[in-house]
């Protein structure tokens, strides 16, 4: 079985979350009313499917699934609408098979009830974004589509669940009482340093994408990273607040296994983060 995020064509349907069989390829197409058309999404990565022929059979258009297309695929922004109910389901693993929809899309679309829209320009890694802070993943698509094709500098645009201030707090003052952040003057390490990840294969790619100075710090869900070393390759790992090790990345995602060590430090206690037992 996977699980679908399925997307009705009414905007008064809420979405759902609706359980396949992962060979019942007739389930899929009624979901969507017809033959079946898919194109990919990032940020994380997944597969949106919808009716092929929907715009030729005048099905209204689907809002929120075109809204889902546009920021997750900026190819198709303002280009392309989705005509009829659709879908999402993850990538396809190494057999071939469909995955269910990543979980920090489900956390995003169902769980997440302060949102926030993130702009990265041409040329730069990081993301950038306002105050605005939006109760609504749909709202907060349609600013993150409206900003986007107002920057004419915006390459790409998405909408994050809003950081808890306490947490990144906790993680300021973790950096401080570490003599190498604290020390960190181009730029200094604030409160303003972290940027937060989507997923885990954004937080690899974020890790590796520069030679980071000290105090650059990046997080995924409630796990914070923060350089140590100027340019160099020695994050301090911090969760529930406590800053419990010292990692180097780059072997570990170049074998693979950071993923899986990503996965076990979430999955453990405080206590367990503390006593190195994860």
């Amino acid at each position: 079985m996977v699980t679908a995020i399925v997307i009705p064509t009414d905007p008064k349907q809420p979405i759902r979350q609706q359980k396949l069989n992962l060979h019942d390829v007739d389930a899929y197409r009624q979901i969507v009313g017809g033959p079946l058309e898919v194109v990919p999404l990032g940020r994380p990565e997944s597969s949106l499917y919808f009716h092929e022929e929907g715009k030729l059979e005048r099905l209204p258009v689907n809002a929120r699934a075109t809204a889902l297309l546009w920021v997750h695929n900026s190819a198709f922004r303002g280009r392309d609408v989705i005509a009829g109910p659709a879908m999402v389901l993850g990538p396809v693993d190494h057999m071939g098979y469909e995955m269910s929809a990543p979980a920090d899309l489900i956390d995003l679309l169902f769980r997440a009830t302060r949102l926030r829209v993130e702009v990265r320009v041409q040329g730069e890694h990081a993301w950038q974004r306002n105050e605005a802070v939006l109760p609504d993943w749909y709202e907060a698509y349609r600013q993150a589509i409206i900003l986007a094709r107002a920057w004419t500098l915006a390459e790409e645009v998405r909408v994050v669940p809003e950081l808890d201030g306490q947490l990144r707090d906790a993680w300021f003052r973790a950096g401080q009482e570490n003599r190498w952040i604290r020390a960190a003057t181009d730029p200094p390490f604030t409160l303003a340093s972290f940027t937060g990840c989507f997923s885990i294969e954004e937080l690899e790619e974020q890790l590796t994408a520069a030679a980071w100075c000290v105090g650059t710090a990046f997080y995924y869900r409630d796990l914070c990273l923060i350089q140590q070393v100027d340019g160099g390759d020695e994050w301090l790992v911090i969760r529930h607040g406590v800053p419990f090790e010292s990692l180097t990345v780059g072997p570990l995602i170049e074998t693979g296994r950071f993923t899986e060590l990503v996965r076990r430090f979430l999955a453990a206690s405080k206590e367990q983060c503390e006593g190195l037992t994860y």
